[in-house]
């Protein structure tokens, strides 16, 4: 265990910047130009090959002076900036990390049909338009409960406030006479129409092609729809995304939107003073007598959809309780309604013993001269599962790689204490234009976790890059606005405390800050 309390002085100096990206670190240039990744870790290859032989025999943690848990305080000049971290220090047990390259997985025909075997290879599937045509019966439900709202004076039952004027951004008694008009030449039954997942349909409601998207439902044997959507375009060359739709019919739901979140946050957020009429969140014990399957019995059931999947070394790196959701009412009236509970698996890749750490930051964004037109940027890979005691009910894989050869086998890392010193400093300059509207701000870090992260540089190259061995500081952040900057939340005091929420990323390599965002 290593303890240390650090009061950080904050000196504005030439060099630093609080601009997004690769920030450079303090009393270091050690931060790699951009546009020249692959050529940089080519030009130390040797050099890292050099160090093989002297560090091998030691783990990871022996190598950089690791400890199992780390203790600190850091604050700014004011002491109002605080970050405290009690954290326990993850690293896998092996002897050596390397840098590896990846690639995009290609995201055609072949692949469609093995993803769409994987999850409904016995279900129909029909177009997204003849499954939800509206019936009579369906603008009826809906065109009641317009009616019921209006009559209760409840003007605004989506909540979605007023304009500038002061007047509803949707008028109900427009929607009211639009949903009669439906009503008179909507059908009496629909008509589905089944389908192939691909790409390249004609769309039925119009004269388009569907040249890289699809969008259907299917409905399983047991009588369970899903919508399921495939995408290639812009910063996700590969999107699945499949969601139980038959929970809107069993839970009556019409205009709201159900999802799922991890219970970690709104536990935290019951407990403190933000979170108004929190009766409604289970505790933890009440939680798992409520989920009805075990975590290794929902493990299974994702494991046996990744096996099929026929994704190289994809286990399952973290999970959380999950809560499935929808917000009900409006203004005052706002409330989440608890619909049912699971467990949320978050799957990652695991080369050798490392695997690439999960964070819920999904990447694909653009800063500064990235921004352009020749531009492309590229999301993290991404296979979550939402498993309930009835089954897998929502999917999403994102952007699959295809890891190639590994560029160095042995890298040498900086230290623990190097990275220690990185991150106190930087953690108060990146987070120093916070305190524009907090009277007091401060961090607690819990977790300090080493894995593989994907860099790469959009403006050369948007669909490869490499793994490089990095640090993440997981936890959570609270404190107080000052007097006017409520706007937020509505209250003085604020909590932001979502478990997979990196706050930092250093490469373990070089000890640059990588910012998660833009991947790089």
């Amino acid at each position: 265990m290593k303890k240390r309390i650090v009061t950080a002085i904050l000196v504005m100096m030439t060099g630093i910047t609080f601009a997004a990206g690769c920030a450079e670190t303090p009393e270091s240039s050690l931060v790699k130009k951009k546009g020249n990744i692959k050529e940089i870790l080519y030009e130390e290859e040797a050099e890292e090959q050099e160090n093989t032989k002297a560090l091998s025999g030691k783990n990871i943690r022996e190598t950089v002076g690791a400890p199992e848990t780390y203790q600190s305080k850091t604050a700014d000049t004011t002491g109002n900036l605080k970050i405290v971290t009690d954290a326990k220090v993850e690293i896998p047990d092996t002897d050596h990390a390397s840098v590896i390259e990846v690639t995009q997985h290609p995201f055609g025909q072949e692949q469609m049909d093995l993803i769409t075997d994987t999850f409904f290879k016995n279900a129909k599937i029909y177009t997204s338009h003849s499954y939800y045509t509206r019936t009579k019966d369906v603008v009826q439900k809906e065109l009641t409960w317009w009616k019921a709202n209006l009559a209760k004076g409840n003007l605004d039952p989506n909540g979605l406030g007023k304009d500038e004027n002061g007047n509803y951004y949707l008028d109900i008694n427009q929607t009211i006479e639009d949903l009669e008009k439906e009503y008179e030449t909507a059908p009496e039954t629909r008509t589905l129409k089944e389908v192939k997942p691909q790409f390249g349909l004609k769309g039925e409601e119009g004269d388009y092609t569907m040249d890289d998207y699809f969008v259907g439902v299917a409905v399983t044997e047991e009588g369970t729809a899903f919508n399921y959507s495939m995408n290639s375009y812009g910063a996700a060359p590969m999107s699945v995304e499949i969601r139980n739709q038959s929970r809107y019919e069993k839970e009556n739901i019409i205009n709201e939107f159900i999802r799922w979140d991890g219970y970690d946050y709104y536990s935290k957020l019951s407990e403190s003073s933000q979170q108004k009429d929190a009766e409604w969140v289970p505790t933890e014990e009440e939680l798992k007598e409520e989920i009805g399957i075990s975590l290794e019995e929902a493990k299974a059931l994702a494991d046996e959809k990744v096996k099929e999947l026929q994704i190289p070394d994809m286990e399952l790196g973290d999970w959380e309780y999950g809560l499935c959701l929808y917000q009900k009412g409006s203004g005052e009236d706002q409330k989440l309604v608890l619909t049912d509970t699971g467990y949320i698996l978050h799957y990652t890749r695991k080369l050798g013993e490392i695997p690439i750490t999960y964070t819920e930051e999904q990447g694909g964004e653009l800063y500064g001269n990235d921004m352009g037109a020749e531009s492309e940027s590229w999301l993290y890979e991404k296979l979550d599962f939402c498993v309930t005691d009835e089954g897998i009910d929502d999917v999403q894989l994102i952007d699959q790689y295809d890891i190639g050869k590994t560029k160095t086998e042995n890298v040498k890392l900086k230290s623990f204490d190097e990275i220690m010193d990185i991150y106190e400093k930087m953690m108060l300059i990146q987070n120093a234009d916070y305190m524009e509207n907090a009277k007091e701000l401060t961090y607690k870090i819990d977790r300090i976790a080493f894995g593989y992260t994907r860099i790469y540089e959009p403006k050369s190259d948007s669909r490869s890059g490499v793994l490089v061995p990095a640090w993440d500081f997981f936890g959570s952040y609270e404190g107080t606005y000052k007097e006017g900057a409520e706007w937020e939340t509505g209250s003085e005091n604020f909590l932001y405390a979502p478990q997979y929420e990196s706050y930092l990323t250093i490469n373990a390599i070089d000890g640059s800050v990588i910012d998660r965002g833009l991947g790089y």
